[in-house]
């Protein structure tokens, strides 16, 4: 799993077909920011080559869609996805508890679906929140384990790259557990650097991107 970075540490959040060990997972990026923070980040909506990234906020909001997602929500939160990541994302994935949960996480963080473009099915979820300044974005991310081992944690960072330079950040923060260095190699290969090590004890990573 990745982390990204908090405004006092850093995440992006990724994780296989396996179970591998935490160490070689790459598809899982996450932050460890204080959830309880308020937040204000632009939809993010952007397509690579083989992924659509849009709100879940529009799945959710639509009373017609909304039970077959949380019940897709209920699946890809497995286990082995979830393992390293915040605490608050360790949940029991009982069909009754998703709504205070979904809420929370709306409230704490803006979160996107990550679908394959071919088929539409839900691979993953990007999640962001402000960064440590007003141009930094915090980003975290996770995979279903299907989708482990296929360059998606890759190709998702770097479509993340491009919408934030397009929408004038300056700097994105991640942060790995220094268990796993699949995710950090990921951080390495789309052009972030270590910056230390936050105060929970997550590698800290950053990428400055300048402002447009």
């Amino acid at each position: 799993m990745v982390r990204v970075r908090s405004r006092s540490s850093c995440r992006v959040s990724m994780r296989s077909q396996g179970p591998l060990p935490a160490r070689s997972n790459p598809c899982r990026a996450w932050s460890t920011s204080n959830l309880s923070e308020p937040f204000m980040v632009p939809p993010i909506r952007f397509a690579t080559e083989r992924l659509d990234v849009s709100p879940w906020d529009e799945l959710l909001d639509d009373a017609g869609a909304r039970p077959g997602f949380v019940a897709t929500l209920i699946d890809l939160l497995a286990p082995e996805v979830t393992r390293y990541l915040p605490p608050a994302w360790q949940i029991e994935r009982k069909p009754e508890d998703m709504d205070g949960w979904i809420a929370a996480r709306r409230a704490a963080s803006a979160v996107a679906c990550v679908n394959e473009r071919q088929g539409g099915a839900l691979a993953g979820l990007l999640v962001t929140r402000p960064g440590s300044e007003d141009d930094a974005l915090i980003v975290g991310y996770l995979f279903g384990t299907a989708y482990w081992q296929r360059g998606f944690a890759t190709e998702l960072v770097r479509g993340v790259i491009g919408w934030a330079t397009q929408n004038g950040y300056a700097r994105l923060e991640a942060g790995v557990v220094s268990e796993n260095a699949a995710s950090a190699a990921v951080l390495v290969k789309t052009g972030f650097t270590r910056a230390g090590v936050t105060g929970d004890g997550v590698d800290a990573y950053r990428l400055d991107i300048g402002s447009g």
